[in-house]
């Protein structure tokens, strides 16, 4: 077949193996002169830019405890109340103990809450927290009797407390205490009811 019959298309295919040959052999002396002109890299192996120093150091025998602070003394504090003179330093007095079986005071004060006067069960204490003595009152060598009137409900917890018989300076004190105690509660035909109670507590200053 002559080449003037041929079309331009498959001229452009008989033409395919002539061109990938010189395409071939471009690219191996592009690559050649590339290695031949690229400078070689050199490897090196990594190493930190941080040097860690190792030191050894004799560990002490024993650990020695710095003595305490030393203590600084306390100031005396000041109180309006004078002290007695008429305390007799070996007099031997009851320890404060609140006393539950002293005799009942009439209640005097007024109260908003329904608790019961009568009752066939008496309260039982199950937990007694002791009045703190204010730092005061001793200094001022106070002593005395504070009769609480004891509001306890029908769980057994104090929910009011009036004071009836008073030691002034020692009133707070026994108010807090009273607060804190726990009761089995009083009972009315076996059936628990809130009451009132009095509770005496004696402050002393020796036991």
């Amino acid at each position: 077949m002559s080449s003037h019959s041929l079309t331009a298309e498959q001229r452009f295919e008989a033409g395919h193996p002539g061109r990938l040959w010189w395409g071939l052999l471009g690219a191996v002396i592009i690559h050649l002169a590339l290695v031949l002109i690229l400078p070689h890299p050199h490897f090196q192996p990594y190493q930190l830019a941080e040097q860690t120093m190792m030191r050894v150091v004799d560990a002490p025998s024993a650990i020695v405890i710095p003595p305490p602070p030393k203590e600084i003394p306390k100031h005396d504090v000041v109180t309006a109340i004078a002290p007695s003179t008429d305390a007799d330093p070996n007099a031997t007095i009851p320890s404060t103990v609140p006393d539950l079986r002293a005799p009942s005071v009439e209640p005097v004060a007024e109260s908003h809450h329904p608790f019961f006067d009568v009752f066939d069960e008496r309260p039982v204490v199950i937990k007694q927290v002791y009045p703190v003595y204010p730092e005061l009152a001793r200094q001022a060598e106070l002593e005395g009797v504070v009769v609480l009137k004891v509001g306890i409900d029908e769980f057994g917890q104090v929910k009011e407390a009036l004071v009836l018989e008073s030691v002034r300076g020692l009133d707070e004190a026994a108010l807090d205490a009273i607060y804190q105690w726990r009761f089995r509660p009083g009972k009315q035909s076996d059936v628990p009811v809130p009451v009132w109670i009095v509770v005496p507590f004696r402050f002393s200053l020796h036991g």
